[in-house]
């Protein structure tokens, strides 16, 4: 194997959470587990997995990505490797916090919720800086740090092989943003529909090519769920 050859990487966000609870609170933290709509899109994603050799399946220890990561391994019949490195960023105090509180009491944190849980629009305006830390948490740079530093261990480990990450939304980001040599200020440019599909080739320094991005999730997640689909019943259900 060349000393340079670059690793590939299947990196996926998990599939939908049962995201706001019943009292409308939004956990990144807790225990939250997949919809039956989150089981399906995983089960979707580790079908289109199967027909490539996969070297090893990483993913974070989060209970949503656990459970998509257990849902691949057992179509591609692989073990899961678990990283509390890979997890989504700490919120800190704020986990658990309902849109109403975070109105009245934390604003600035707002885009937490409308960007980061229901993907909507962000924009230079309208994004959540990645320099404010959670109270008791993380910002979106601390979490950068571990989230690289992960990923640079696993393509080391399996240099010139093809391999499956399983995080959230905004590690996939920053992991996107390091690969392809972006400012992690720009981890908000990248939309990240669940059970979406994106692949990279990642050299020793952790930088590379982005091949595709989003390839596995249907048209009616991707974009924030705003895309204008004609015919739902063509897709596989909204995450």
């Amino acid at each position: 194997m060349p000393p340079n050859a670059p690793t590939i990487v299947a990196l996926i966000r998990h599939g939908q959470a049962a995201a706001p609870d019943p009292e409308g609170r939004f956990l990144s933290k807790g225990p939250v587990g997949l919809t039956a709509v989150g089981e399906q899109q995983s089960v979707h994603v580790g079908k289109l997995l199967r027909g490539l050799r996969i070297a090893a399946i990483h993913a974070s220890d989060l209970l949503r990505a656990r459970q998509t990561a257990e849902i691949i391994a057992r179509t591609i019949d692989l073990p899961v490797e678990y990283d509390d490195q890979l997890r989504e960023v700490d919120c800190g105090n704020l986990d658990g916090s309902t849109v109403e509180e975070l109105e009245r009491s934390n604003p600035a944190f707002l885009p937490w919720v409308r960007a980061g849980f229901e993907q909507g629009f962000a924009s230079n305006a309208d994004h959540l800086d990645p320099t404010l830390r959670f109270p008791g948490g993380e910002s979106i740079t601390d979490m950068a740090e571990r989230a690289v530093a992960a990923l640079r261990r696993i393509c080391e480990r399996h240099r010139g092989r093809c391999v499956v990450i399983v995080s959230h939304a905004w590690v996939t980001s920053v992991i996107l943003c390091h690969v392809m040599d972006v400012p992690v200020s720009r981890y908000f440019r990248f939309g990240q529909p669940n059970a979406g599909l994106s692949v990279v080739r990642v050299a020793p320094d952790g930088r590379g090519m982005l091949d595709g991005l989003n390839i596995a999730a249907s048209f009616d997640i991707v974009a924030g769920g705003s895309l204008p689909v004609r015919d739902h019943s063509l897709t596989t259900g909204r995450g």
